[in-house]
């Protein structure tokens, strides 16, 4: 018998999972256990694949693998971005099944509530939970709350599991962008801003979407999409320093780190590696390449006392505001 509170759930789940021999099977452990605990009509756990930034069911819990295989082909929806990439879990209750957020984020079948809660890994957003109940029994901020502990719990699993299949002495480098790993940039950013808070000067950290990703797989496919990956970062080099930091955040993100930069200075920069990209002769003429650019001007005061989880967040959210509105340009927000 699970004890009923979130600590006993917690014991229980942790206890079970820690003696899976692969992610799969913890997650099975993780998505049996809720339905003592969290009582859903539907339970999954979805991840955005590094490279094709598919969406990928991972388990779930009723609901059929004819639709697992056929589940959002096209990646993640603008909501689900939302949430992953500001890691903000969302409550609904009394959705119109004939909205369009209704349909977003409808899985295999109808439902009353729903909760999404953002998996995050090493700090950054890789996937999401979703849950929904029928016959309007609703979900609370409490359910809410506890899913997002969920997340955390699985985007560790997500990292240990990743640490045990993986060489220790694994290049640092992303063979396909040419760019930093990611798990690079972690150790090499906090550095960076200790360095800043030493010195005094300002940080300028952006998120760079390259969305002609996707049609690069769908047109050309995966080779020919990460050889114009490699492109972009080898024309961002020449407009940057040996001190700044360029990683791939995700299948068709990059982040990049420009030190000792006033706002006005950053933003310029940016300008500029935008406009190179896209007059330089990256992939292929019949699918032109543009940047999406969110970024945080971070100077040594405001960036004491934040973390690397609370940062990416707010970047996430710059990304997000620019999608929004592409006219707007570069979107630059003072981290406060």
């Amino acid at each position: 018998m699970i004890n009923p509170s979130l600590g006993g759930w917690l014991v229980h789940v942790m206890r079970e999972a820690d003696g899976a021999l692969s992610l799969e099977e913890a997650l099975h452990v993780i998505m049996d256990s809720t339905k003592d605990y969290f009582p859903s009509q539907s339970v999954a756990v979805v991840l955005i694949d590094d490279d094709t930034k598919d969406l990928q069911i991972k388990i779930s819990r009723q609901i059929s693998y004819s639709f697992a295989k056929k589940f959002h082909a096209d990646g993640p929806t603008p909501t689900v971005e939302q949430v992953v990439l500001e890691q903000q879990p969302m409550l609904l209750n009394n959705v119109d099944p004939s909205s369009v957020l209704y349909k977003e984020l409808k899985l295999e079948h109808d439902f009353s509530s729903a909760v999404l809660a953002p998996i995050v890994r090493n700090q950054r957003g890789v996937g999401y939970i979703f849950c929904d109940r029928a016959n309007h029994e609703q979900f609370t901020e409490t359910d809410l709350l506890h899913l997002q502990v969920l997340g955390y719990i699985i985007g560790n699993l997500m990292e240990k599991f990743e640490l045990i299949k993986a060489s220790k002495t694994l290049s640092q480098i992303d063979d396909s962008s040419q760019a930093l790993q990611y798990k690079a940039f972690v150790p090499a950013f906090a550095t960076e801003i200790e360095r800043a808070q030493k010195h005094d000067y300002a940080i300028v950290l952006s998120l760079i979407s390259v969305p002609a990703f996707r049609k690069y797989i769908e047109t050309h496919g995966i080779n020919a999409a990460h050889a114009m990956l490699a492109d972009i970062v080898t024309v961002i080099r020449k407009h940057i320093r040996d001190m700044d930091i360029l990683a791939r955040f995700g299948a068709d993100e990059l982040i990049l780190c420009l030190s000792a930069m006033t706002k006005d200075e950053g933003l310029n920069q940016l300008n500029k590696i935008r406009d190179a990209v896209q007059s330089s002769a990256v992939g292929k003429a019949d699918l032109p390449v543009n940047l999406t650019i969110g970024a945080l001007f971070i100077d040594s005061k405001h960036a004491a006392g934040k973390s690397l989880q609370n940062i990416l967040a707010a970047l996430g959210k710059c990304l997000v505001d620019v999608k929004k509105d592409i006219s707007a340009g570069i979107t630059m927000t003072k981290l406060l």
